[in-house]
């Protein structure tokens, strides 16, 4: 019974969030598995190189990242590369016939809140108690709207996502249903623009967005240190 009861849940789950649940477990155990490889390098072994590609990919990754956010750049490197890896692969599953996690906007709002909740950390991390105090600057009545600029960003960067996938799959739904047979011989090139052009590009707009918020919040005796 409670089997059932499962799989009846399951069942009326929305297509994205199973799409969603699917990626995010693909890129858990592929991570866990170069996780794993990572740690068998020794100095002397010779990493193939695709593994190379890994390593130098991440360690200028995580560099980019450390020179903005200083010595507390380590958890926004972290989720700032997950976040990438998982709005990049969202953003081209269409061109196998999958839905758009991102295209929805209870994804990217989800996504934009566990951002804010970062840049904020990023700030608790950097400057204890005092980081709060921030919103009473440079004047003490204009707390109210140093506030609302708190949490504009959540609403800016979910919107800008999902508006940029979700017209592009829109478009291409349409373009479908107009040409039928034919549209395998037009939608190839669409599918590179929308899905791979204008997706790499919203993965490297929400991820710049989120490491300059971040390095906002972070005092500057912290960027000294890391130097």
């Amino acid at each position: 019974m409670m089997l059932q009861t499962v799989f009846d849940y399951l069942s009326r789950l929305p297509g994205y969030f199973i799409t969603s649940l699917i990626l995010m477990t693909s890129i858990a155990i592929l991570l866990v598995i170069i996780g794993f490889r990572v740690e068998k390098l020794t100095p002397e072994s010779k990493p193939s190189k695709g593994m190379t590609l890994v390593l130098v990919g991440v360690g200028g990754f995580n560099q980019f990242v450390k020179n903005y956010i200083g010595k507390h750049w380590g958890h926004v490197a972290v989720f700032t590369m997950t976040m990438a890896i998982y709005v990049f692969i969202s953003n081209i599953s269409g061109l196998i016939a999958l839905e758009s996690p991102t295209s929805f906007s209870a994804i990217t709002f989800s996504m934009s809140i566990t951002a804010f909740l970062v840049i904020q950390s990023t700030g608790i991390i950097s400057q204890g108690w005092r980081h709060f105090l921030g919103i009473f600057q440079p004047l003490p009545p204009l707390a109210p709207l140093n506030i609302v600029s708190e949490f504009v960003p959540i609403l800016s960067m979910a919107l800008r996502l999902f508006g940029n996938i979700a017209s592009g799959a829109l478009l291409l739904g349409l373009l479908y249903r107009l040409l039928g047979w034919f549209s395998i011989l037009v939608t190839p090139a669409f599918h590179v623009v929308f899905d791979i052009g204008f997706g790499a590009i919203q993965t490297l707009v929400i991820v710049l967005l989120t490491i300059i918020f971040s390095s906002m919040k972070v005092k500057e005796d912290d960027f000294q240190d890391n130097k």
